[in-house]
């Protein structure tokens, strides 16, 4: 059963200056997610953040967007719908966001991760432009997240059934009979 959309992290906030670059929180889904928003902490927003989903093993950049004051706000973030992207548990993604020194800077004082989420650090680097951090780093400045849903897969014994019921199906509706004027008196 699929949950409600729900929030990867729910930190709480230090306010804490300033600062530039790309913060990015990386995490492994305990289960099959299908990530349907990006976000940015409520910080000011003297202009737009960009805000992007990595395939760390790859460093594939699958979706990104520009999240600003006009987004959506829920629980202290702006979020964007972005075209969602399945994650598949057991392999790290980041999720990373642009700071710029305009607006405020947030230190997570503690951190509380959704139940299908493993937090595997924070990374950080000084760049401008939104790319995969490589610095690891204690204390998390906070900036992106994201929502998410679970992806309900079928147990094994539906899927056998369900495969063999579409390979019947012709059979039964008569598809494969020859029709009755064709058929030996």
């Amino acid at each position: 059963m699929a949950q409600s959309e729900i929030i990867a992290f729910s930190p709480t906030l230090s306010l804490n200056g300033a600062g530039v670059g790309n913060d990015g929180f990386f995490f492994t889904p305990a289960t099959a997610i299908l990530v349907t928003e990006l976000g940015y902490v409520d910080c000011g927003f003297s202009v737009g953040h960009d805000v992007g989903l990595y395939d760390v093993s790859t460093s594939t950049l699958l979706a990104s967007t520009t999240v600003t004051g006009s987004s959506t706000l829920d629980s202290g973030f702006y979020y964007n719908l972005i075209v969602p992207v399945a994650l598949t548990a057991g392999d790290e993604y980041a999720v990373v966001g642009t700071q710029v020194e305009a607006d405020n800077n947030w230190t997570a004082d503690s951190l509380v991760v959704a139940p299908d989420i493993m937090f595997d650090g924070y990374e950080y680097d000084k760049n401008t432009t939104l790319d995969l951090p490589a610095i690891p780093y204690d204390t998390p400045y906070f900036g992106p997240n994201f929502q998410y849903r679970v992806v309900s897969v079928p147990e094994p014994t539906t899927t056998a059934l369900m495969i063999a019921g579409a390979l019947l199906l012709p059979f039964k509706i008569g598809v494969l009979r020859r029709p009755r004027w064709n058929r030996p008196a």
